[in-house]
Order: structure tokens, then sequence, then C-alpha cells
């Protein structure tokens, strides 16, 4: 919000006009849909599984998909992380510009070996549904792939 807030205040200052695409009723949508291009929280790993967090080096793997579609939209990928470990993942870790984080999704944070997109057996996994623009998210790692 603070990016958008400093975006239209520069504008302001300089004495220019918002762009005709964001004039308007239709404009304040557009710029809307861009205020919520977040989810924040932390990733926690269950006691039952913490001992079998790989020996460095290892990656913490965050996305975010829609309910439909099992593609991600974005990918956050974290090199070692200690738990618990807080996160922000935002538009700028988008795997497809015209794509957006918005309304409901299912948020993934998974423990590997390789910072690759597939699962692979031995990877811990932790699943929860989200909202765009939500914040104090809790991801509980207590899955693993088998």
């Amino acid at each position: 919000m603070k990016p958008l807030i400093l975006l239209l205040a520069f504008f302001l200052l300089a004495c220019q006009d918002l762009p005709k695409e964001y004039r308007g009723e239709e404009g304040r949508k557009k710029l809307e849909r861009y205020r919520y291009q977040f989810v924040k929280g932390v990733v926690y790993v269950s006691d039952d599984l913490k001992e079998r967090i790989p020996q460095e080096p290892f990656f913490l793997i965050i996305s975010l998909r829609d309910l439909e579609n099992p593609v991600p939209i974005a990918v956050l990928r974290v090199r070692n992380p200690k738990f618990p470990y807080k996160f922000k993942i935002t538009g700028r870790h988008k795997l497809d510009p015209d794509r957006f984080i918005e309304g409901d999704m299912i948020l993934t944070a998974r423990i590997s070996k390789s910072p690759g997109a597939d699962s692979q057996p031995g990877d811990l996994v932790g699943v929860v549904q989200v909202r765009a623009g939500q914040k104090g998210v809790k991801v509980l790692i207590d899955s693993e792939v088998r």
C-alpha cells in the first residue's frame, strides 16, 4: 500500500494528472487490484518433522496458486532459512505478469533439497487456504512427500 500512496503522492507533487487508465471509478478499481498483491505470515515446522529437515543446503519454497489452476501464480524460494520463518510473497514473485494475486488461493510451503518446482520424495510440506492481502497467515509444515 505504501508504494501506491508514494506513487500517487509523486504524481500530485509533480503537478501531473494521473494517467487516464487510473482516473475515475474504473481507474480506482485497477489500482485497488494492485493493493492486495501479497500474502504475509510465518512458516512453522511440526515437532515430528524437525529432525527431518535436510542438512544444508536446502530450500523453503513458498508458492501461491488459485483454487482452480495448479500452476503457481507466485513462488518465493529461500535458501537455508531458520524456523519459524517470516515471509511476504508479493507481486514481484509472480511467474506471469498477467496473472494476479487475488481472491482465495492455496499457499504451499515446502522444504526440499532441490530448488525445483516439482515435489520429491522426502520433501516436507504444509498447505493452507489464504486470501490476497491476508496478514498473519500461519503455515504448518506437517507432512512428508512419499
